[in-house]
């Protein structure tokens, strides 16, 4: 699979992509109200993940996401956590107890939270920069694709896991 191409991104694009995630992962998720359809979103697939735990780090990665787009709009030249540049450094706790649901809507709340930020984003705010720990700088449109590449990797590997472990 070819890496996507998010350099003709546009602010519309992207809180379209956003606000389309919601929906994408529950119905990649639970295309059908069953049980066993959603017994199957905790299996761990190949890669070493459930698509519970793909919707999880989305969610988390969307909470930094949205964390550092708030740091560069209000701040001057702010350090942003590395995970913000480097997805190595997004390593996520397992939320214990969380139901299918759960993990859905509280992914569905922060796309949401992100592509109202980033609904509101214009010139010249869009070009506004912070720093990740270590010298690079991001500019506020490169954190929200950022976002609509998380977003789409990781519902790719959600449909890699749950037909792996159908």
């Amino acid at each position: 699979m070819s890496p996507l191409d998010l350099s003709k991104l546009s602010g519309p694009d992207i809180v379209t992509a956003l606000r389309s995630y919601p929906r994408r992962y529950r119905s990649a998720i639970l295309p059908v109200n069953d049980p066993e359809t959603e017994e199957r979103a905790y299996r761990i697939g190949p890669a070493g993940h459930s698509a519970v735990e793909l919707v999880a780090h989305a969610g988390n990665t969307f909470v930094l996401l949205g964390q550092a787009l708030r740091q560069v709009l209000t701040g001057d030249d702010p350090v942003l956590h590395p995970g913000v540049g480097d997805p190595a450094e997004r390593d996520w706790p397992a939320v214990a107890g969380q139901t299918v649901e759960d993990a859905l809507d509280r992914f569905r709340d922060e796309a949401e939270a992100l592509a109202a930020a980033v609904d509101g984003l214009h010139l010249p705010e869009s070009n506004r920069t912070g720093r990740v720990a270590g010298g690079q700088p991001l500019r506020a449109l490169d954190i929200a694709k950022e976002a609509v590449r998380v977003g789409a990797e990781d519902l790719d590997a959600i449909k890699a896991t749950l037909a792996a472990v159908s």
